[in-house]
């Protein structure tokens, strides 16, 4: 466990170290002064990583929900550094927006419909174990396919024989 706690915390340095060094070579070469969308870019990442910082000292995992959204907020904030160094990739922003959209609509839905299969094996499971004795009477009783005057009531040993 000390050994990946080093690894991440010396990954996290490296990380650190070469934003830091990005950050200083930018304002040297004056793109922080002409560039008010790289200044505003720089600030986000700062709140990013104020967030992910945040999250970990409070105890959460850096792989929970809150993490993951601020991961794929840092990765479309990633976006124009990466196309600005290739010509072919000018419409990446727009990409990993789009990609970010649709992969949100299907684990949503994945995820409704996962709660919808447990939440219906929930309650299958429940009316078998309280009606061990006729649970599809029940069922389709429920449903209005039998009659009211029909009983459902089953013993489980004959009356006593009266003597």
């Amino acid at each position: 466990m000390r050994l990946v706690r080093w690894a991440a915390r010396t990954a996290g340095a490296v990380l650190f170290g070469f934003h830091a060094w990005l950050f200083v070579s930018q304002w040297a070469d004056g793109r922080l002064q002409t560039d008010p969308a790289l200044l505003l870019r720089w600030a986000a990442a700062l709140g990013l990583a104020g967030a992910l910082i945040w999250l970990g000292r409070e105890g959460t995992s850096l792989v929970s929900r809150q993490a993951v959204v601020i991961w794929l907020l840092a990765a479309l904030l990633h976006g124009p550094a990466v196309s600005a160094k290739s010509a072919d990739l000018q419409t990446l922003p727009e990409t990993a927006a789009s990609l970010l959209i649709q992969t949100t609509a299907a684990a949503g839905v994945l995820g409704v419909a996962l709660w919808a299969l447990w939440l219906i094996a929930g309650l299958l499971r429940r009316r078998a174990e309280s009606n061990t004795a006729w649970p599809i009477v029940h069922a389709l009783r429920g449903l209005g396919f039998i009659n009211d005057g029909f009983s459902t009531v089953v013993s489980a040993r004959p009356p006593p024989a009266n003597s």
